[in-house]
């Protein structure tokens, strides 16, 4: 376990490097100092976050008023650049999780259900 949490340790200190996650870092505070602008972004957020985990089958709708809802919020140059950073920083943690599950032997048991 040692060996592990030193890795670790080494790969926070990597992404913590990273340009992206400087980017999003900066962005972060930036929008902070605009209560409002930091409100309106949180709130589009949960909602997008509510969508993607909606048990909802006509999810449609519910897509294309967020993406205008996006839309609306980017015409604030800061709210397009936080969100961009923030979706640059997301894919990097996406790799790195999409890395070690595909590297590491772990079965669910269902994964092949229904082929």
């Amino acid at each position: 376990m040692e060996q592990i949490n030193e890795a670790l340790h080494t790969l926070l200190a990597a992404i913590k490097e990273c340009d992206e996650y400087k980017e999003y870092q900066k962005n972060k505070e930036r929008v902070h100092e605009k209560p409002e602008l930091e409100k309106a972004i949180h709130e589009f957020r949960k909602r997008n976050y509510q969508v993607q985990n909606s048990k909802n089958a006509d999810l449609f709708d519910e897509i294309d008023r967020l993406e205008r809802e996006k839309m609306k919020l980017c015409e604030n140059p800061l709210a397009a650049e936080y969100l961009a950073s923030e979706l640059a920083f997301c894919r990097i943690i996406q790799h790195i999780n999409w890395s070690l599950i595909e590297n590491l032997d772990f079965e669910v048991g269902f994964e092949n259900e229904g082929k």
